[in-house]
């Protein structure tokens, strides 16, 4: 009996590629209208959309599911960033993948307090640091996705 034929993934590059680009056109909503649960894991999920983007590119297979420092390796994303935009990328890269997880689409705001709290991300801000972390992570993920976009507009057209 012959095994089980592979199933090859519905999702294209571009189609990754559009889907981070329209969830970034949501954070900024879901930020202002203080939603910042779900706007932490928007910005993840646009950042992890992107680089399934890249790393589509490349071949179907995935190894690091929603870990965004490996699925970044993976996609060799830094290989395509310029060099005067790397330093700025590694950092935002930092921001994002520190303090996001798949695991936000379940969590409730207190939850994702208590989280930020044990990551020690609470520490040196004033006023609401839930609101502090995601307006970095928003921004974070912005600037990620909006090179991403830029080098495959120059790099694959479209």
């Amino acid at each position: 009996m012959a095994g089980k034929p592979k199933r090859i993934s519905e999702f294209t590059p571009e189609m990754y590629r559009q889907a981070a680009t329209e969830h970034m056109g949501s954070l900024q909503s879901l930020y202002d209208n203080e939603e910042f649960v779900l706007a932490a894991y928007v910005s993840g999920l646009a950042v992890e959309c992107l680089f399934r983007a890249y790393r589509s590119r490349i071949g179907p297979e995935f190894e690091s599911r929603h870990d965004l420092y490996e699925l970044s390796k993976e996609a060799k994303f830094a290989d395509v960033v310029p060099a005067k935009s790397l330093a700025k990328y590694e950092s935002n890269l930092g921001v994002v993948a520190t303090r996001w997880s798949n695991s936000h689409r379940y969590r409730t705001e207190d939850a994702l307090r208590r989280l930020l709290k044990r990551r020690q991300f609470d520490r040196r801000i004033k006023g609401d640091f839930l609101k502090e972390n995601v307006r970095l992570m928003v921004s974070a993920s912005s600037d990620i996705v909006t090179l991403g976009a830029h080098v495959w507009t120059s790099k694959y057209g479209a």
